[in-house]
């Protein structure tokens, strides 16, 4: 059977709003969702949700993390691993960090949507501060991966400056195939695979391009191989925090579709299992 590993979604604030469990609910991803999978390991994004109106504070943020660790005693269909996005929820701080390490988190961005402490957003000139260069350094320290989507492009090669481990972009695109400040550049592209890091292919339609489909993913993540290689490419769906997914993508049974879709257009086995799984596995597993 099909072993799926994807680097990013948003499913603890969704079913914490709702009130539902990580087994059975209405987002994107459920036992009954994944149930076509041999094997299947996610990583779940705390998002700070900085500088909009929903705003995480850090006393909300360990409730959903107290929330969806309870929900999680109750299922026994997903592996979970825990990344940060967004560092307002522990107050930017990088001595929190090895608290973090402990709660099984293995990521963190240096910003969401806002600019901080650290360093600035996507759509920001900001780089990364002495702060930033801080919790860079503590969360390498810890074993915790940086995460650039989100990031800078002045941040982003700050950071390429200063890291001592692989740097990965959980969910992003190619800029060069659809222009958002969001997606990575070709130059970026490379450098992150330069560090031994990856990108995860994203689905939400706005950083995919108008009229998003299987084909458009497939021009994506042909750019990511042709300029990172087979082994720096994953999935990073931005599940249950995408409003608006490419036609034929309902949640994630639909990587089942897509992997379906991709033998068609000749992708070997080995290649789509390494896309699917074991780039990512061996980056979090290997990371300390």
């Amino acid at each position: 059977m099909i072993r799926l590993f994807d680097s990013h979604a948003d499913t603890p604030y969704e079913i914490w709003v709702r009130k539902e469990r990580l087994g059975e609910n209405t987002c994107h991803i459920d036992s009954k969702k994944a149930q076509g999978y041999g094997n299947y390991k996610q990583v779940f994004a705390f998002c700070s949700l900085s500088g909009s109106k929903w705003e995480i504070t850090r006393e909300e943020f360990l409730a959903c993390y107290d929330y969806f660790v309870e929900s999680l005693k109750d299922q026994t269909f997903v592996t979970p691993y825990l990344s940060i996005e967004g560092p307002e929820v522990i107050c930017c701080d990088p001595e929190k960090i090895a608290d973090l390490a402990q709660k099984n988190f293995v990521m963190s961005t240096l910003t969401w949507n806002h600019d901080n402490d650290l360093a600035g957003f996507h759509k920001s000139d900001k780089g990364l501060t002495d702060k930033g260069v801080a919790y860079v350094r503590s969360a390498q320290e810890a074993g915790i991966l940086m995460d650039v989507s989100h990031l800078s492009e002045n941040a982003f090669w700050d950071l390429m400056k200063v890291t001592r481990a692989p740097i990965l972009a959980s969910h992003s695109n190619c800029r060069r195939i659809w222009d958002h400040t969001r997606n990575l550049t070709d130059d970026q592209l490379r450098a992150l695979a330069d560090t031994g890091g990856l990108v995860g292919l994203n689905l939400y339609v706005p950083f995919l391009g108008q009229e998003a489909d299987f084909e458009t993913l497939l021009r994506h993540l042909e750019h990511m191989l042709d300029l990172c290689g087979p082994k720096k490419v994953c999935l990073g769906g931005d599940l249950d925090g995408c409003d608006v997914l490419p036609k034929e993508f309902r949640d994630v049974s639909s990587y089942l579709d897509f992997h379906s879709f991709l033998r068609e257009r000749g992708y070997e086995e080995s290649l789509l299992d390494d896309i699917y799984y074991n780039n990512l596995n061996t980056l979090i597993e290997g990371r300390n």
